[in-house]
């Protein structure tokens, strides 16, 4: 689980530096930590992916010095500390449309939904009783992720405006439904690889929305 962790979080923090314009001066992002919160960001997620491969090496080492808890307690601390550090990095006083508690909610709903995704396909056949309750938290982190969507189209005063992100995010959210009684009654497992594709296209039609459709400027 902490290696899948660890490849996920190497993908996405070359992606973050691949966009940049000079993908080899990535290293000088977090020259401005006193100032920038995007380099306060991804100051946190080198600290935060650090703290996870101690963590594996100290599993995979089987180090008994080092008491578990240790690494955990830092993965959570700096783990939340780098979601905060996201959010901060939009939520600018000049862009009025991401300044409303939605916002960063729907950061929160993207960590709890993907890693709730993630835990549930990884112990599902070693511990079939506890991925279940995976299961139905991250159907509810769904359905939460919904409200919180249209609570921010409403901030923006766009709830009734049928756009390409709502037509995209409503025939997701259709589709997920004849999967979800199924995946709710843990019938087969390919309705649970169906309902949570649906609904992490749901999250990232919300992410699109809110970072580009919400405010063209970005």
């Amino acid at each position: 689980m902490l290696f899948t962790s660890l490849v996920l979080l190497v993908a996405g923090l070359l992606f973050s530096f691949a966009h940049l314009h000079y993908p080899r001066n990535a290293y000088k992002a977090i020259n401005n930590i006193g100032s920038s919160w995007m380099s306060r960001e991804i100051l946190a997620e080198v600290i935060f992916l650090s703290i996870l491969l101690l963590w594996y090496i100290i599993l995979r080492m089987k180090i008994k010095r080092i008491k578990l808890l240790i690494p955990e307690i830092m993965a959570i601390v700096s783990g939340t500390i780098l979601v905060f550090f996201m959010v901060k990095t939009y939520m600018l006083p000049s862009l009025v449309e991401l300044n409303h508690p939605s916002f960063p909610l729907s950061f929160i709903l993207t960590a709890l939904l993907a890693g709730t995704a993630v835990i549930y396909f990884l112990i599902k056949k070693s511990e079939a009783g506890l991925a279940f309750r995976f299961k139905i938290l991250w159907t509810l982190l769904f359905f939460v992720s919904v409200i919180n969507h249209l609570i921010f189209r409403s901030f923006n005063k766009d709830l009734y405006s049928l756009d390409i992100f709502l037509g995209f995010y409503l025939a997701a959210i259709i589709f997920s439904l004849p999967s979800l009684y199924a995946t709710i009654k843990n019938k087969n497992r390919m309705s649970d690889v169906i309902f949570l594709s649906l609904a992490l296209i749901c999250d990232l039609l919300n992410r699109v929305y809110t970072l580009t459709y919400a405010n063209p400027a970005l």
